[in-house]
Protein backbone atom coordinates (compact mmCIF):
# COMPACT_ATOMS: atom_id res chain seq x y z
CA UNK A 1 0.00 0.00 0.00
CA UNK A 2 1.24 3.54 -0.74
CA UNK A 3 1.55 5.74 2.33
CA UNK A 4 1.42 9.41 3.25
CA UNK A 5 2.65 11.24 6.32
CA UNK A 6 0.24 13.17 8.51
CA UNK A 7 2.18 15.92 10.26
CA UNK A 8 -0.32 16.17 13.12
CA UNK A 9 -3.74 14.86 14.08
CA UNK A 10 -6.20 15.99 16.71
CA UNK A 11 -6.69 13.04 19.03
CA UNK A 12 -10.34 13.33 19.98
CA UNK A 13 -10.61 9.69 20.96
CA UNK A 14 -13.87 7.85 20.46
CA UNK A 15 -14.51 4.31 21.65
CA UNK A 16 -16.21 1.67 19.52
CA UNK A 17 -19.44 2.30 21.43
CA UNK A 18 -19.56 5.81 20.05
CA UNK A 19 -18.93 7.63 23.38
CA UNK A 20 -16.43 10.49 23.35
CA UNK A 21 -13.63 10.30 25.90
CA UNK A 22 -13.10 13.48 27.86
CA UNK A 23 -9.53 14.72 27.85
CA UNK A 24 -7.25 17.36 26.38
CA UNK A 25 -6.52 17.57 22.69
CA UNK A 26 -2.92 16.55 21.96
CA UNK A 27 -0.68 15.87 19.00
CA UNK A 28 0.79 12.51 18.00
CA UNK A 29 4.16 11.74 16.60
CA UNK A 30 4.47 11.21 12.83
CA UNK A 31 2.27 8.31 11.74
CA UNK A 32 1.60 6.35 8.57
CA UNK A 33 -1.71 7.12 6.90
CA UNK A 34 -3.85 6.40 3.86
CA UNK A 35 -6.87 8.07 2.28
CA UNK A 36 -9.81 7.48 -0.01
CA UNK A 37 -12.45 9.64 -1.70
CA UNK A 38 -16.08 8.61 -2.21
CA UNK A 39 -18.90 10.48 -3.94
CA UNK A 40 -22.67 10.49 -4.01
CA UNK A 41 -24.66 12.79 -6.27
CA UNK A 42 -24.73 15.43 -3.52
CA UNK A 43 -21.77 14.87 -1.23
CA UNK A 44 -18.04 14.15 -1.38
CA UNK A 45 -16.43 12.14 1.43
CA UNK A 46 -12.66 12.58 1.56
CA UNK A 47 -11.30 10.41 4.36
CA UNK A 48 -7.79 10.11 5.82
CA UNK A 49 -7.13 7.30 8.27
CA UNK A 50 -4.10 6.21 10.21
CA UNK A 51 -2.95 4.12 13.18
CA UNK A 52 -1.61 6.02 16.19
CA UNK A 53 1.16 4.77 18.45
CA UNK A 54 -1.48 3.67 20.94
CA UNK A 55 -2.97 1.34 18.33
CA UNK A 56 -6.10 3.42 17.78
CA UNK A 57 -7.26 4.02 14.23
CA UNK A 58 -8.25 7.62 13.65
CA UNK A 59 -10.38 8.82 10.76
CA UNK A 60 -10.68 12.39 9.46
CA UNK A 61 -13.79 12.54 7.29
CA UNK A 62 -14.03 15.71 5.16
CA UNK A 63 -17.61 16.18 3.96
CA UNK A 64 -18.30 18.62 1.11
CA UNK A 65 -21.72 19.70 -0.18
CA UNK A 66 -21.22 19.45 -3.95
CA UNK A 67 -24.03 21.91 -4.77
CA UNK A 68 -21.86 24.85 -3.71
CA UNK A 69 -18.64 23.16 -2.60
CA UNK A 70 -19.08 24.19 1.02
CA UNK A 71 -18.31 22.22 4.18
CA UNK A 72 -21.20 20.38 5.79
CA UNK A 73 -21.65 22.15 9.13
CA UNK A 74 -24.07 19.79 10.88
CA UNK A 75 -25.37 16.26 10.82
CA UNK A 76 -24.68 12.95 12.52
CA UNK A 77 -21.83 10.92 11.02
CA UNK A 78 -21.79 7.17 11.60
CA UNK A 79 -18.77 5.02 10.77
CA UNK A 80 -19.45 1.28 10.65
CA UNK A 81 -16.89 -1.51 10.33
CA UNK A 82 -18.30 -5.00 10.64
CA UNK A 83 -20.33 -5.18 13.84
CA UNK A 84 -18.72 -2.05 15.28
CA UNK A 85 -20.16 1.43 14.95
CA UNK A 86 -19.00 4.90 16.03
CA UNK A 87 -21.10 8.04 15.85
CA UNK A 88 -20.22 11.73 15.88
CA UNK A 89 -23.12 14.10 16.54
CA UNK A 90 -21.53 17.00 14.61
CA UNK A 91 -18.27 17.90 12.89
CA UNK A 92 -15.49 19.04 15.21
CA UNK A 93 -14.90 21.96 12.87
CA UNK A 94 -17.11 22.73 9.84
CA UNK A 95 -16.79 19.94 7.30
CA UNK A 96 -14.49 17.63 9.28
CA UNK A 97 -15.50 14.72 11.51
CA UNK A 98 -12.90 13.17 13.85
CA UNK A 99 -13.70 9.53 14.54
CA UNK A 100 -11.53 6.88 16.19
CA UNK A 101 -11.67 3.06 16.51
CA UNK A 102 -9.87 1.35 19.33
CA UNK A 103 -8.74 -1.43 16.97
CA UNK A 104 -8.97 -2.54 13.37
CA UNK A 105 -9.19 -6.00 11.74
CA UNK A 106 -5.84 -7.18 10.34
CA UNK A 107 -7.49 -8.48 7.18
CA UNK A 108 -9.45 -5.31 6.57
CA UNK A 109 -13.19 -4.81 6.53
CA UNK A 110 -16.13 -3.13 4.85
CA UNK A 111 -16.24 0.50 6.02
CA UNK A 112 -19.57 2.33 5.79
CA UNK A 113 -19.91 6.12 6.16
CA UNK A 114 -23.40 7.44 6.80
CA UNK A 115 -24.29 11.12 7.00
CA UNK A 116 -27.72 11.54 8.54
CA UNK A 117 -30.46 13.78 7.19
CA UNK A 118 -29.89 16.11 10.15
CA UNK A 119 -27.21 17.72 7.98
CA UNK A 120 -29.94 19.39 5.95
CA UNK A 121 -29.30 17.03 3.04
CA UNK A 122 -30.98 13.71 2.35
CA UNK A 123 -29.27 10.81 4.09
CA UNK A 124 -25.97 10.00 2.36
CA UNK A 125 -24.25 6.60 2.62
CA UNK A 126 -21.14 5.17 0.96
CA UNK A 127 -18.98 2.11 1.58
CA UNK A 128 -15.54 0.79 0.69
CA UNK A 129 -13.32 -2.18 1.60
CA UNK A 130 -10.13 -1.00 3.31
CA UNK A 131 -7.09 -2.69 4.79
CA UNK A 132 -5.12 -2.00 7.93
CA UNK A 133 -2.58 0.76 7.35
CA UNK A 134 0.51 -1.39 7.96
CA UNK A 135 -0.57 -3.98 5.39
CA UNK A 136 1.39 -3.86 2.11
CA UNK A 137 -1.58 -4.87 -0.06
CA UNK A 138 -3.40 -2.40 -2.21
CA UNK A 139 -6.91 -1.24 -1.38
CA UNK A 140 -9.77 -3.51 -2.34
CA UNK A 141 -12.70 -2.62 -4.53
CA UNK A 142 -15.64 -0.53 -3.31
CA UNK A 143 -18.65 -2.55 -2.32
CA UNK A 144 -21.23 -0.03 -3.54
CA UNK A 145 -21.97 1.74 -6.79
CA UNK A 146 -20.82 5.18 -5.65
CA UNK A 147 -17.94 6.76 -7.54
CA UNK A 148 -14.67 6.62 -5.62
CA UNK A 149 -11.03 7.66 -5.79
CA UNK A 150 -8.32 5.80 -3.86
CA UNK A 151 -4.97 7.43 -3.32
CA UNK A 152 -2.26 7.26 -0.76
CA UNK A 153 0.13 10.00 -1.87
CA UNK A 154 0.14 12.72 -4.57
CA UNK A 155 1.86 11.41 -7.67
CA UNK A 156 4.48 13.45 -9.51
CA UNK A 157 2.82 16.41 -11.21
CA UNK A 158 -0.23 16.40 -8.94
CA UNK A 159 -1.14 19.62 -7.11
CA UNK A 160 -2.26 19.55 -3.48
CA UNK A 161 -5.12 21.93 -2.72
CA UNK A 162 -6.64 21.16 0.66
CA UNK A 163 -10.30 21.10 1.56
CA UNK A 164 -9.82 23.99 3.95
CA UNK A 165 -8.40 26.10 1.09
CA UNK A 166 -11.25 25.12 -1.23
CA UNK A 167 -13.96 25.83 1.34
CA UNK A 168 -12.65 29.31 2.04
CA UNK A 169 -12.52 30.40 -1.61
CA UNK A 170 -14.70 30.63 -4.69
CA UNK A 171 -14.14 27.04 -5.68
CA UNK A 172 -16.18 24.40 -7.49
CA UNK A 173 -15.55 20.98 -8.96
CA UNK A 174 -18.04 19.66 -11.49
CA UNK A 175 -18.46 16.15 -12.88
CA UNK A 176 -18.52 16.08 -16.67
CA UNK A 177 -21.72 14.74 -18.15
CA UNK A 178 -22.71 14.64 -21.84
CA UNK A 179 -24.98 17.58 -22.62
CA UNK A 180 -27.00 18.73 -25.57
CA UNK A 181 -24.88 21.45 -27.14
CA UNK A 182 -26.09 23.70 -29.94
CA UNK A 183 -24.05 24.73 -32.95
CA UNK A 184 -22.46 28.13 -32.39
CA UNK A 185 -20.93 30.87 -34.49
CA UNK A 186 -19.73 34.29 -33.39
CA UNK A 187 -20.50 37.79 -34.56
CA UNK A 188 -20.37 41.35 -33.26
CA UNK A 189 -23.40 43.36 -32.21
CA UNK A 190 -24.65 46.60 -30.70
CA UNK A 191 -27.41 47.56 -28.28
CA UNK A 192 -29.84 50.07 -29.74
CA UNK A 193 -33.04 51.74 -28.61
CA UNK A 194 -36.25 50.00 -29.60
CA UNK A 195 -38.14 51.69 -32.43
CA UNK A 196 -40.55 54.18 -30.92
CA UNK A 197 -38.65 54.29 -27.62
CA UNK A 198 -36.35 57.12 -28.75
CA UNK A 199 -37.92 60.53 -29.40
CA UNK A 200 -36.26 63.54 -30.96
CA UNK A 201 -37.30 67.00 -29.70
CA UNK A 202 -37.32 69.65 -32.43
CA UNK A 203 -37.37 73.40 -32.01
CA UNK A 204 -40.67 74.80 -33.29
CA UNK A 205 -39.51 78.39 -33.49
CA UNK A 206 -36.36 80.45 -33.94
CA UNK A 207 -34.79 81.86 -30.80
CA UNK A 208 -32.38 81.52 -27.90
CA UNK A 209 -32.47 78.27 -25.89
CA UNK A 210 -33.02 78.55 -22.15
CA UNK A 211 -32.94 75.47 -19.90
CA UNK A 212 -35.90 75.07 -17.54
CA UNK A 213 -33.75 72.83 -15.32
CA UNK A 214 -30.22 74.09 -14.79
CA UNK A 215 -29.11 70.53 -13.90
CA UNK A 216 -30.30 69.06 -17.19
CA UNK A 217 -27.45 66.97 -18.63
CA UNK A 218 -27.04 63.84 -20.71
CA UNK A 219 -28.32 60.89 -18.67
CA UNK A 220 -30.90 62.88 -16.66
CA UNK A 221 -34.22 61.05 -16.22
CA UNK A 222 -37.29 63.09 -17.22
CA UNK A 223 -41.00 62.34 -17.04
CA UNK A 224 -43.46 62.90 -19.87
CA UNK A 225 -44.74 66.50 -19.67
CA UNK A 226 -41.72 67.90 -17.80
CA UNK A 227 -40.69 71.36 -18.98
CA UNK A 228 -37.24 71.10 -20.56
CA UNK A 229 -36.54 74.28 -22.54
CA UNK A 230 -37.90 77.71 -23.30
CA UNK A 231 -37.08 79.30 -26.70
CA UNK A 232 -37.06 83.07 -26.46
CA UNK A 233 -36.75 85.57 -29.30
CA UNK A 234 -37.31 88.73 -27.26
CA UNK A 235 -33.79 90.00 -27.93
CA UNK A 236 -34.04 89.32 -31.65
CA UNK A 237 -35.13 91.90 -34.18
CA UNK A 238 -37.85 91.23 -36.71
CA UNK A 239 -40.60 88.66 -36.36
CA UNK A 240 -40.35 86.71 -33.15
CA UNK A 241 -42.53 84.53 -30.97
CA UNK A 242 -43.10 87.02 -28.16
CA UNK A 243 -44.22 89.68 -30.64
CA UNK A 244 -46.67 87.31 -32.30
CA UNK A 245 -47.93 86.18 -28.89
CA UNK A 246 -48.70 89.82 -27.98
CA UNK A 247 -50.37 90.49 -31.31
CA UNK A 248 -52.54 87.35 -31.09
CA UNK A 249 -53.50 88.17 -27.51
CA UNK A 250 -54.45 91.76 -28.40
CA UNK A 251 -56.45 90.63 -31.45
CA UNK A 252 -58.32 88.09 -29.31
CA UNK A 253 -59.20 90.72 -26.69
CA UNK A 254 -60.48 93.05 -29.39
CA UNK A 255 -62.59 90.42 -31.15
CA UNK A 256 -64.02 89.18 -27.82
CA UNK A 257 -65.02 92.73 -26.86
CA UNK A 258 -66.63 93.35 -30.27
CA UNK A 259 -68.54 90.09 -30.09
CA UNK A 260 -69.94 90.86 -26.60
CA UNK A 261 -70.97 94.36 -27.73
CA UNK A 262 -72.68 93.02 -30.86
CA UNK A 263 -74.61 90.48 -28.78
CA UNK A 264 -76.09 93.34 -26.72
CA UNK A 265 -76.87 95.40 -29.79
CA UNK A 266 -78.51 92.42 -31.51
CA UNK A 267 -80.77 91.81 -28.48
CA UNK A 268 -81.81 95.49 -28.66
CA UNK A 269 -82.42 95.01 -32.41
CA UNK A 270 -79.99 97.74 -33.26
CA UNK A 271 -77.90 95.61 -35.67
CA UNK A 272 -78.86 92.80 -38.02
CA UNK A 273 -77.99 89.15 -37.33
CA UNK A 274 -75.39 89.15 -40.12
CA UNK A 275 -73.10 91.52 -38.17
CA UNK A 276 -73.38 89.34 -35.07
CA UNK A 277 -72.41 86.23 -37.06
CA UNK A 278 -69.39 87.99 -38.55
CA UNK A 279 -68.23 89.17 -35.09
CA UNK A 280 -68.58 85.66 -33.65
CA UNK A 281 -66.61 84.14 -36.54
CA UNK A 282 -63.76 86.62 -36.03
CA UNK A 283 -63.74 85.94 -32.27
CA UNK A 284 -63.56 82.15 -32.81
CA UNK A 285 -60.76 82.51 -35.38
CA UNK A 286 -58.68 84.74 -33.08
CA UNK A 287 -59.33 82.42 -30.16
CA UNK A 288 -58.12 79.33 -32.02
CA UNK A 289 -55.02 81.09 -33.30
CA UNK A 290 -54.10 82.37 -29.85
CA UNK A 291 -54.78 79.07 -28.07
CA UNK A 292 -52.68 77.20 -30.60
CA UNK A 293 -49.73 79.42 -29.78
CA UNK A 294 -50.46 79.77 -26.04
CA UNK A 295 -50.54 75.99 -25.46
CA UNK A 296 -46.75 75.93 -25.80
CA UNK A 297 -45.81 79.59 -25.44
CA UNK A 298 -46.06 82.54 -23.13
CA UNK A 299 -44.82 86.08 -23.04
CA UNK A 300 -41.45 84.59 -21.98
CA UNK A 301 -41.13 82.30 -25.03
CA UNK A 302 -42.00 78.87 -26.48
CA UNK A 303 -42.15 76.05 -23.91
CA UNK A 304 -40.65 72.67 -24.89
CA UNK A 305 -41.81 69.69 -22.79
CA UNK A 306 -40.77 66.02 -22.73
CA UNK A 307 -43.03 63.97 -25.02
CA UNK A 308 -42.15 60.66 -23.23
CA UNK A 309 -40.47 59.48 -20.06
CA UNK A 310 -36.84 58.45 -20.39
CA UNK A 311 -33.21 59.50 -20.19
CA UNK A 312 -31.72 62.47 -21.99
CA UNK A 313 -29.72 60.60 -24.60
CA UNK A 314 -28.35 63.63 -26.44
CA UNK A 315 -28.23 67.38 -25.83
CA UNK A 316 -27.41 69.19 -29.05
CA UNK A 317 -27.43 72.79 -27.79
CA UNK A 318 -26.05 74.61 -24.77
CA UNK A 319 -28.00 77.23 -22.89
CA UNK A 320 -27.89 80.59 -24.62
CA UNK A 321 -27.32 79.22 -28.11
CA UNK A 322 -29.44 80.27 -31.07
CA UNK A 323 -31.63 77.56 -32.60
CA UNK A 324 -33.54 77.63 -35.86
CA UNK A 325 -36.99 76.13 -36.25
CA UNK A 326 -36.80 72.41 -37.04
CA UNK A 327 -33.38 71.76 -35.47
CA UNK A 328 -33.10 68.91 -32.94
CA UNK A 329 -32.72 70.22 -29.40
CA UNK A 330 -32.36 66.85 -27.66
CA UNK A 331 -33.15 63.15 -27.81
CA UNK A 332 -35.00 61.20 -25.10
CA UNK A 333 -34.54 57.44 -24.92
CA UNK A 334 -36.15 54.80 -22.73
CA UNK A 335 -33.77 51.89 -22.05
CA UNK A 336 -36.33 49.58 -20.43
CA UNK A 337 -36.48 47.72 -23.74
CA UNK A 338 -33.47 47.45 -26.02
CA UNK A 339 -32.75 46.13 -29.47
CA UNK A 340 -29.69 43.90 -29.97
CA UNK A 341 -28.55 44.17 -33.56
CA UNK A 342 -26.10 41.42 -34.49
CA UNK A 343 -24.03 41.97 -37.63
CA UNK A 344 -23.68 38.53 -39.19
CA UNK A 345 -20.89 38.04 -41.77
CA UNK A 346 -22.17 36.91 -45.14
CA UNK A 347 -20.44 33.51 -44.96
CA UNK A 348 -22.86 32.54 -42.18
CA UNK A 349 -25.96 33.35 -44.22
CA UNK A 350 -26.84 29.62 -44.71
CA UNK A 351 -27.01 29.29 -40.89
CA UNK A 352 -29.09 32.39 -40.31
CA UNK A 353 -32.44 30.66 -40.68
CA UNK A 354 -31.45 28.14 -37.98
CA UNK A 355 -30.50 30.69 -35.33
CA UNK A 356 -32.76 30.34 -32.29
CA UNK A 357 -31.15 32.43 -29.56
CA UNK A 358 -27.95 34.16 -28.55
CA UNK A 359 -25.51 34.67 -25.71
CA UNK A 360 -23.54 37.90 -25.55
CA UNK A 361 -20.95 39.77 -23.50
CA UNK A 362 -20.50 43.51 -23.17
CA UNK A 363 -17.20 45.30 -23.58
CA UNK A 364 -17.41 46.57 -19.97
CA UNK A 365 -18.20 43.31 -18.14
CA UNK A 366 -17.20 39.64 -18.08
CA UNK A 367 -20.80 38.57 -17.51
CA UNK A 368 -22.35 36.38 -20.18
CA UNK A 369 -25.98 37.29 -20.88
CA UNK A 370 -28.59 35.07 -22.48
CA UNK A 371 -31.61 36.27 -24.42
CA UNK A 372 -33.84 34.08 -22.25
CA UNK A 373 -32.75 35.56 -18.91
CA UNK A 374 -33.63 39.03 -20.24
CA UNK A 375 -37.10 37.84 -21.36
CA UNK A 376 -36.03 38.51 -24.91
CA UNK A 377 -36.99 37.07 -28.28
CA UNK A 378 -35.73 36.87 -31.82
CA UNK A 379 -37.37 39.80 -33.59
CA UNK A 380 -36.23 39.62 -37.20
CA UNK A 381 -33.66 38.13 -39.57
CA UNK A 382 -32.18 40.26 -42.29
CA UNK A 383 -32.68 39.14 -45.87
CA UNK A 384 -30.27 41.46 -47.64
CA UNK A 385 -26.94 43.22 -47.26
CA UNK A 386 -27.06 46.98 -46.93
CA UNK A 387 -25.18 49.11 -49.42
CA UNK A 388 -21.48 49.52 -48.54
CA UNK A 389 -21.91 46.90 -45.81
CA UNK A 390 -20.77 43.28 -45.61
CA UNK A 391 -23.10 42.10 -42.84
CA UNK A 392 -26.61 40.76 -42.51
CA UNK A 393 -28.56 42.17 -39.54
CA UNK A 394 -30.19 39.94 -36.95
CA UNK A 395 -32.41 41.57 -34.28
CA UNK A 396 -33.31 40.50 -30.73
CA UNK A 397 -35.67 42.33 -28.42
CA UNK A 398 -34.46 42.47 -24.78
CA UNK A 399 -35.79 43.66 -21.44
CA UNK A 400 -33.06 45.68 -19.75
CA UNK A 401 -32.21 44.57 -16.20
CA UNK A 402 -30.52 47.95 -15.64
CA UNK A 403 -27.08 46.55 -16.40
CA UNK A 404 -27.12 47.10 -20.17
CA UNK A 405 -25.92 50.31 -21.74
CA UNK A 406 -27.56 51.55 -24.91
CA UNK A 407 -25.05 52.05 -27.70
CA UNK A 408 -22.50 49.60 -26.29
CA UNK A 409 -20.95 46.93 -28.49
CA UNK A 410 -21.31 43.21 -27.89
CA UNK A 411 -19.43 40.01 -28.56
CA UNK A 412 -22.24 37.65 -29.59
CA UNK A 413 -22.55 33.86 -29.73
CA UNK A 414 -25.40 32.78 -32.00
CA UNK A 415 -26.90 29.37 -31.17
CA UNK A 416 -28.53 27.31 -33.89
CA UNK A 417 -31.21 24.63 -33.69
CA UNK A 418 -28.68 21.88 -34.47
CA UNK A 419 -27.88 20.13 -31.18
CA UNK A 420 -25.69 17.14 -30.36
CA UNK A 421 -24.56 15.31 -27.23
CA UNK A 422 -21.07 16.63 -26.52
CA UNK A 423 -18.45 16.78 -23.80
CA UNK A 424 -18.32 20.35 -22.52
CA UNK A 425 -16.81 22.26 -19.61
CA UNK A 426 -17.51 25.68 -18.18
CA UNK A 427 -15.48 28.43 -19.84
CA UNK A 428 -14.26 29.41 -16.35
CA UNK A 429 -12.50 26.02 -16.09
CA UNK A 430 -10.15 26.78 -18.99
CA UNK A 431 -6.72 28.30 -18.48
CA UNK A 432 -4.44 29.38 -21.32
CA UNK A 433 -0.69 28.98 -21.42
CA UNK A 434 1.34 29.93 -24.50
CA UNK A 435 -1.62 29.36 -26.80
CA UNK A 436 -2.52 26.00 -25.27
CA UNK A 437 -5.52 25.37 -23.06
CA UNK A 438 -5.76 23.14 -20.04
CA UNK A 439 -7.98 22.31 -17.06
CA UNK A 440 -7.39 20.83 -13.62
CA UNK A 441 -8.88 17.38 -13.06
CA UNK A 442 -9.53 16.13 -9.54
CA UNK A 443 -7.56 12.99 -8.69
CA UNK A 444 -8.42 12.67 -5.00
CA UNK A 445 -10.20 14.83 -2.49
CA UNK A 446 -7.19 17.13 -2.22
CA UNK A 447 -5.06 16.54 -5.30
CA UNK A 448 -5.44 17.72 -8.89
CA UNK A 449 -3.61 17.18 -12.13
CA UNK A 450 -3.12 19.57 -15.02
CA UNK A 451 -4.64 18.25 -18.27
CA UNK A 452 -4.11 19.73 -21.72
CA UNK A 453 -7.32 19.94 -23.75
CA UNK A 454 -8.33 20.73 -27.31
CA UNK A 455 -11.19 23.22 -27.55
CA UNK A 456 -14.15 23.04 -29.88
CA UNK A 457 -17.02 25.51 -30.19
CA UNK A 458 -17.99 27.83 -27.34
CA UNK A 459 -21.25 29.63 -26.57
CA UNK A 460 -19.55 31.98 -24.14
CA UNK A 461 -20.67 29.97 -21.11
CA UNK A 462 -19.61 26.44 -22.00
CA UNK A 463 -16.95 25.11 -24.31
CA UNK A 464 -16.84 21.84 -26.22
CA UNK A 465 -13.77 19.72 -25.43
CA UNK A 466 -12.54 17.57 -28.31
CA UNK A 467 -9.62 15.91 -26.49
CA UNK A 468 -8.21 15.73 -22.99
CA UNK A 469 -11.13 14.95 -20.70
CA UNK A 470 -13.96 12.44 -20.72
CA UNK A 471 -17.40 11.94 -19.27
CA UNK A 472 -17.10 11.19 -15.55
CA UNK A 473 -14.01 13.31 -14.95
CA UNK A 474 -14.31 15.89 -12.18
CA UNK A 475 -13.00 19.26 -13.35
CA UNK A 476 -12.26 22.44 -11.39
CA UNK A 477 -14.77 24.92 -12.84
CA UNK A 478 -14.26 27.77 -10.36
CA UNK A 479 -10.93 28.54 -8.74
CA UNK A 480 -8.64 26.99 -11.36
CA UNK A 481 -6.24 29.91 -10.88
CA UNK A 482 -6.02 29.06 -7.17
CA UNK A 483 -4.93 25.52 -8.01
CA UNK A 484 -2.41 26.91 -10.48
CA UNK A 485 -1.06 29.19 -7.77
CA UNK A 486 -0.78 26.22 -5.40
CA UNK A 487 1.25 24.37 -8.04
CA UNK A 488 3.81 27.16 -8.00
CA UNK A 489 4.51 26.93 -4.28
CA UNK A 490 8.19 26.15 -3.79
CA UNK A 491 9.07 23.33 -1.41
CA UNK A 492 7.12 20.52 0.18
CA UNK A 493 3.49 21.61 0.27
CA UNK A 494 2.67 18.68 2.52
CA UNK A 495 -0.40 16.60 2.41
CA UNK A 496 -1.32 16.49 6.04
CA UNK A 497 -3.59 18.66 8.14
CA UNK A 498 -3.31 20.31 11.48
CA UNK A 499 -6.86 20.46 12.70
Amino acid sequence: MKRIVLLSLMAVMVSCTGKKENGPVHEHETVEAASFTLFTDQVEFYTEYSETEEGTYEFLVHVTDLSDYSPVESGIMTLSAGDRQVTEDSPGIPGIYHIAFSSFPENGCELILNLGASSGLPEQEVSIHIEAVHEEEEHGEVATEEEHHEHAHPEAGEVVFTKEQAWKSDFMVTRIEPVSFAGVFRASGQLLAMPGKKRHIPARADGIVQFANKNLVQGTWVEAGDLLFVISARSLTGDNLELRFGEYEAALEKSRSEYLRYQKLFREKVIPEKQLVEARSLYISDSLRFQSLASNASKDGLKITAPVSGYIHELNFAEGQYVASGEQLATISSDKQLLLRVDVPMQFYPLLSRVETAHFRTAYSERIYTVEELNGRLLARGSSVAENDHFIPLYFELQNDKSLLEGSFMDCYLLTSEKEEKTVVSVSALLEEQGNFYVYRQVTGESYTKVKVVKGESDGMQCEILQGVAVGDRIVTHGAMLVKAASMVVGDGGHGHSH
